[in-house]
């Protein structure tokens, strides 16, 4: 994932924490989820995957469950990212 990729979600990520409920999802951020699906699936974050695959349950509702653990595994990754 790019650095910038990486910019993105943080953002959506620090969006979502400051609204999380009250959240209004728009179909056009359908890749910054899917972004944050990969990222957890590369990372092996095996009880966020699992929230991700539950049935029936809309993706961005496993966002703002684990928001706060999907912006530290972002900002780490970003750190990884610029240090590589």
């Amino acid at each position: 994932m790019t650095q910038e990729e990486l910019l993105r979600l943080a953002e959506f990520l620090e969006q979502t924490a400051e609204t999380n409920e009250d959240t209004e999802f728009d179909s056009s951020q359908d890749y910054l989820v899917e972004g944050l699906i990969r990222l957890v699936r590369e990372k092996g974050k095996t009880s966020i995957i699992e929230d991700f695959e539950t049935p029936y349950v809309h993706p961005m509702i496993t966002v703002q469950k684990w928001v706060e653990e999907l912006k530290l595994l972002v900002a780490q990754s970003l750190r990884e990212e610029t240090t590589s």
